[in-house]
């Protein structure tokens, strides 16, 4: 699938997008698809562009479709497929994209005006008794977090030790629900157990602090710029060529 594909399977699914994407969402997918007007006619930037589109539209659920076979799938095929788009095409897509009527709310019967609970039956759940399996975004979410959990793992080290870092985003500490703080094994020297100086490098251009999931799922999934996930690649390629792959990553997601 090549990007004008891409952009023609996005417009056809737009007003099925806005139901599916919050405002928030949906605002940063817009912004990660304006991104393909800066891309001139270079190649590269334009599968980067398409990949944060990807990743935009990451909260799309399974019983998207098509749609979602394509955003959960091996991300490689689309980005190998990519090609530098008309801007003609870029402006069209986004005319239809920001022409998408926003998700409408539902129409409230008088009972339901009456009474709060059948207006909304979350209002008769204890707080935080929704559960994955009630939500297709929390499904998605809490099915990519197990993944990222079945990575080998460490218990965190405590704040201000050697194995901990300088800093709070030096190492990904992964909250797992049944062994507690993670940090994943990759991160770490096998000969001293302390970080390495790249995974230190990359996790603050992350954000590692802040999101990470978002940095943890950069490491262990697929990069199509660099063969395979940056994980495994460590002392394999060279150091900056994976700094230069995390700094793009951010560049193109106004991470």
């Amino acid at each position: 699938m090549d990007t004008h594909e891409l952009l023609a399977l996005l417009v056809r699914h737009r007003e099925q997008l806005r139901q599916w994407l919050d405002e928030d969402q949906y605002r940063h997918f817009l912004a990660m698809t304006e991104r393909l007007r800066e891309v001139g006619d270079d190649p590269e930037r334009a599968g980067m562009a398409v990949m944060a589109i990807v990743r935009a539209l990451w909260p799309v659920p399974d019983e998207a479709g098509v749609l979602a076979e394509l955003l959960h799938a091996d991300h490689r095929s689309i980005v190998t497929a990519t090609t530098v788009p008309t801007p003609e095409a870029v402006l069209a897509a986004l005319e239809e994209l920001y022409a998408a009527p926003a998700a409408a709310e539902p129409d409230r019967t008088e009972a339901e005006a009456a009474d709060p609970v059948a207006a909304d039956p979350k209002a008769a759940r204890p707080e935080g008794a929704d559960s994955a399996a009630a939500d297709p975004v929390a499904a998605v979410i809490a099915a990519a977090r197990r993944r990222l959990l079945t990575a080998p793992s460490r218990a965190a080290a405590p704040a201000g030790s050697p194995a901990a870092g300088e800093g709070p985003a030096d190492v990904i500490v992964l909250a797992d629900p049944e062994d507690g703080p993670r940090s994943p094994d990759f991160q770490f020297d096998p000969d001293t157990g302390q970080p390495r100086d790249i995974v230190v490098r990359i996790n603050r251009i992350l954000l590692a602090d802040r999101d990470p999931w978002g940095a943890a799922d950069w490491w262990l999934g697929r990069n199509s710029w660099l063969g395979g996930p940056p994980a495994s690649l460590l002392g394999r390629v060279p150091d900056d060529r994976l700094a230069d792959a995390a700094l793009a990553l951010v560049e193109e997601g106004g991470r």
